[in-house]
């Protein structure tokens, strides 16, 4: 079972070694490399920022299994022109981030090591102060790996981003006690649980699939419990989708999720990236903040 009060203090020390590590300042137009050191851990950042236009949003890229950070933050830069929004993609490199610390999140946690997932509220807080972009919303966007990664932030350590979007994940945390972490809420510290399950149902998700996505992934021969999320990515999605709305009734909580189809479109990143799809669920996320 996973030590809240040692999980507790792994972020107060993430957050601590944070402060001091970013300046504020003009990031250059177009394409650059910027690098955070957060808890002893370094990290490049891929960034993009957008000419002549008011920045409306920062958006966090997380890339897939190959962790071509740079890539993702190339794929991204047309979405960024069309809504003026910042990219970072920070590269999570396997020799520091194999599959249980990117893809599961660093959960269960080990008392040696801050679970992966931490690290994502002291990034969103640097992209702030490098950027000087204090007002606009965060969006994270992740891709497969990517995505599941998200999936353990929204899930077990939320920070202050407006929306988070899940593409073609192989995995889900489910919406329940009954199924352990990483893949649900039993065995996360009590009293915790039932709190940590309803903000999760609440949060601003934004689940994109490619209607094509339908080839039967490695990530079921290795753990019941993804196999017991569906066959393949598409029928996972909609599972997971499904089972966190009939959660949310059944708990009475409001529900945050939405769940939208890429046609034509398999497990491919940089055509997810470039949907009409993304860029609405963008611009929803982009005007809620602003109206708020």
């Amino acid at each position: 079972m996973p030590d809240l009060k040692a999980s507790t203090c792994l972020g107060a020390a993430v957050l601590a070694l944070m402060a001091g590590t970013a300046q504020a300042g003009i990031l250059p137009e177009g394409r650059s490399l910027e690098n955070v050191t957060v808890a002893g851990e370094h990290f490049d950042v891929a960034v993009f920022r957008p000419a002549s236009c008011q920045i409306r949003a920062i958006l966090i890229v997380l890339a897939g299994k190959n962790r071509d950070s740079a890539t993702y933050r190339d794929d991204a830069i047309p979405l960024a022109r069309h809504e003026c929004s910042l990219v970072f993609a920070p590269d999570f490199p396997m020799s520091r981030f194999p599959v249980q610390q990117y893809q599961r999140g660093g959960y269960p946690v080990s008392r040696q090591t801050v679970p992966a997932a931490s690290y994502m509220k002291p990034l969103e807080q640097w992209t702030r102060s490098v950027s000087d972009e204090q007002r606009v919303p965060i969006i994270l966007v992740g891709h497969s790996a990517g995505a599941q990664y998200l999936e353990r932030v929204a899930a077990y350590a939320p920070g202050e981003e407006s929306m988070t979007v899940i593409m073609n994940p192989s995995t889900y945390v489910e919406p329940e006690t009954d199924t352990a972490v990483p893949y649900g809420f039993r065995n996360w510290p009590e009293p915790a649980s039932l709190p940590d399950l309803r903000r999760y149902l609440a949060r601003n998700i934004a689940v994109i699939l490619g209607a094509d996505d339908t080839e039967t992934t490695s990530a079921t021969y290795h753990s019941p419990a993804a196999a017991e999320q569906g066959r393949n990515r598409l029928e996972r999605g909609q599972w997971a989708y499904a089972q966190a709305r009939e959660q949310a009734e059944k708990l009475n909580v409001p529900f945050g999720w939405t769940i939208t189809l890429v046609p034509a479109t398999g497990h491919d990143a940089s055509k997810m990236l470039a949907s009409a799809e993304l860029q609405d669920a963008i611009e929803t996320a982009i005007r809620s903040a602003s109206s708020r």
